[in-house]
């Protein structure tokens, strides 16, 4: 199971990211480490090194681009994504270009955030199910049984009958390797899919 630490200050903003990656790495909110200072950010990381960061940049102790050097100089495989709202004023220093895995706009919105979270815990767990072996017709049941839809609601909105939307729902699941809530999860933050 990843672990993943989460370093914002706005409380609200926290708190949606620590559900949003919960939900993508398929763990309770209450296993995903979350600070609100780099003080309390480095006293997590000295009782566990998280296999990744979420990190925003202006913190009131601080900078997170201090945070950052220091997790990537400790951890040479660290992978980090920046979230700030001046992503278009901030330029990488060298020293953690490879560890950046993004660098994100706050104002861009959620599926850019929701790409990136998906590719660094691909990249770091190759048990996440694969999307690339769903066919574009299952990624699309897949996408509609994340807006809440069942089976039958599916076979309508796709104009295929229901035996044919069971079938879609099986070989996703044996495809992904996950069925229920977990399959919901999976499919209510799905990245985009090249």
């Amino acid at each position: 199971m990843l672990d993943v630490l989460i370093v914002e200050d706005d409380p609200i903003l926290l708190d949606f990211l620590t559900q949003e990656v919960s939900n993508h790495i398929n763990v309770p909110e209450r296993r995903v480490r979350n600070a609100s200072s780099l003080k309390r950010a480095r006293y997590l990381i000295s009782q566990k090194i998280p296999d990744w960061l979420l990190l925003d940049l202006h913190l009131p102790d601080g900078s997170g681009v201090e945070l950052a050097e220091e997790f990537a100089r400790d951890n040479l495989k660290a992978k980090i994504i920046i979230l700030t709202a001046q992503a278009d004023q901030f330029a990488v220093p060298a020293v953690l270009l490879k560890n950046v895995h993004a660098l994100l706009n706050k104002a861009d919105g959620l599926a850019p955030l929701r790409e990136a979270i998906w590719d660094v815990c691909r990249t770091l767990d190759r048990d996440l199910p694969d999307l690339n072996a769903l066919t574009p017709r299952q990624l699309e049941f897949l996408r509609l049984i994340g807006e809440g839809l069942d089976t039958a609601q599916i076979s309508k909105q796709l104009n295929i009958s229901f035996s044919t939307a069971q079938t879609h729902r099986r070989q996703i699941t044996r495809k992904l390797g996950i069925k229920g809530s977990a399959l919901v999860n999976l499919s209510r933050n799905l990245p985009k899919v090249s």
